[in-house]
């Protein structure tokens, strides 16, 4: 039996971003996405969550869990919180957005740019950088770029000026020793971003799958 990888999305760009990691590094696990828009339409105006969405994430990593997967991924950058409390009743991995991520780039060094495209996730993705680096004992320093604009521009398909955008927040970055691309939905931009700033870029879906490749 091939493993399965429970997948759950809030924006559909995400869905496409990492079903691509998953046929560039893992093509043979069984991938079983659910998908709930509402999530993310329904957070607060400051992009936290309230105890409902909370609730229904939770239920969608229970659904998730019931439905045999092996390993369970959450793609949407803002829903951490749920996934780390659900969790701890659950005995299978479960991973948040940005996990993978921030072990891959401690691994790199301590100085990141983050970009983001949604208002809330450089705000949610510091955070869980600065609580890793304070359980590690590592140094820190982080400079966060907002594109406003281009997730509207992706959501109604213009992948291309969604990718300018995002390429010129990323050339405003300083001297770092990786970008982090903090949302599933960028992934697809990463070539454009290394080719654009010639520093190294890490993308939350690569980072994600060769983790759960690496855990299972």
């Amino acid at each position: 039996m091939p493993v399965r990888i429970g997948l759950i999305h809030s924006v559909l760009p995400a869905i496409n971003a990492v079903e691509a990691m998953f046929e560039k590094h893992w093509p043979d696990a069984q991938r079983a996405s659910l998908f709930d828009q509402s999530l993310y339409l329904d957070l607060n105006p400051d992009r936290s969550m309230p105890p409902i969405v909370f609730e229904r994430v939770a239920d969608l990593v229970r659904h998730s869990y019931k439905t045999g997967a092996d390993a369970i991924l959450c793609t949407g950058s803002l829903f951490g919180a749920a996934i780390e409390s659900t969790r701890q009743d659950i005995d299978i991995p479960v991973l948040t957005s940005f996990e993978a991520l921030i072990e891959t780039a401690f691994e790199q060094g301590n100085k990141f740019a983050l970009i983001a495209t949604d208002p809330g996730t450089n705000k949610t993705l510091s955070n869980d950088l600065e609580r890793y680096a304070a359980v590690h004992c590592k140094p820190l320093e982080t400079e966060a770029i907002f594109v406003d604009n281009a997730m509207p521009l992706l959501s109604n398909g213009n992948q291309a000026e969604h990718d300018q955008l995002v390429v010129s927040g990323a050339l405003k970055a300083g001297s770092c020793d990786a970008i982090l691309l903090g949302q599933f939905s960028m992934g697809p931009t990463k070539p454009l971003v290394i080719k654009a700033t010639g520093l190294p870029v890490l993308d939350a879906a690569e980072t994600a799958v060769l983790k759960l490749k690496s855990l299972l």
